[in-house]
């Protein structure tokens, strides 16, 4: 991942807390924990700072040290993700179909949203039943660009439409995306479905996407989306932007 960028410094702000914040995030973002070394470089701080903040946050339970010196998140952070998850509606309204979406592909489903112009935040996630899986993406992000799930949020992909790409963020993962609207016509998350490249065919690629187009139009029609077929009614053969 490319070094975090620090918030402007305005009269009100902190340097340390904006610092003590990269670091949060960087260990939050930091798939199975960062070293003190990889977290100096993405923070851009040097070691001796980063420890004396990470010893710090990890005082109060936003990070833990693990016993092979990498940081992961702590108690709080954890606590904090999970009552801010919670307030989100849209986080209810995708347990369902992530649910159902798992266990009719037999691979991890997932609810997405953008951040900003540039990345996606993984909201929530149902891990495959299969024994082999892919990581927990839950709490990363991720570009939007070059990736299903930021087509779909960004426009690149359309009403019925679902997208797919191989080997972009992980070069073992296959992802298939399809967006969810508002009432008003904005598209506000994405539902994925990601799994190993192996086992996942052009054919496997075609039911994903039938699955999700199917679950985004619900989705959809459940938050007023006049443009998305209703619940329980037959959905047009969806089709396929590549990605």
């Amino acid at each position: 991942m490319a070094p975090l960028t620090s918030a402007p410094h305005g009269a009100g702000s902190t340097r340390a807390v904006d610092r003590a914040l990269d670091l949060i995030l960087a260990v939050a973002e930091s798939a199975g924990g960062a070293s003190l070394t990889e977290l100096a470089r993405r923070t851009t701080l040097s070691a001796s700072t980063a420890l004396r903040l990470l010893s710090t946050l990890s005082a109060r339970g936003f990070v833990e040290r693990h016993k092979d010196g990498r940081y992961v998140a702590g108690a709080s952070m954890r606590a904090l993700a999970a009552t801010v998850s919670r307030t989100e509606p849209l986080y209810e309204l995708a347990g369902p179909h992530l649910e159902e979406l798992a266990a009719t592909t037999g691979e991890t489903s997932n609810l997405a949203i953008a951040i900003d112009a540039r990345r996606a935040l993984y909201l929530r996630q149902v891990a495959s039943p299969r024994l082999v899986q892919t990581v927990s993406w839950t709490g990363r992000t991720i570009p939007l660009r070059g990736t299903a799930v930021g087509a779909a949020l960004t426009g690149g992909v359309g009403c019925g439409e679902y997208t797919a790409t191989r080997r972009t963020i992980e070069p073992d993962v296959t992802a298939v995306a399809a967006p969810v609207f508002a009432a008003d016509g904005r598209i506000v998350c994405a539902i994925s479905v990601i799994a190993p490249t192996y086992r996942t065919s052009d054919d496997d690629v075609a039911s994903h996407g039938g699955a999700l187009v199917a679950h985004a139009a619900a989705m959809s029609a459940a938050l007023g989306c006049s443009a998305q077929a209703a619940p329980g009614e037959p959905i047009a053969a969806p089709s396929r932007r590549s990605g």
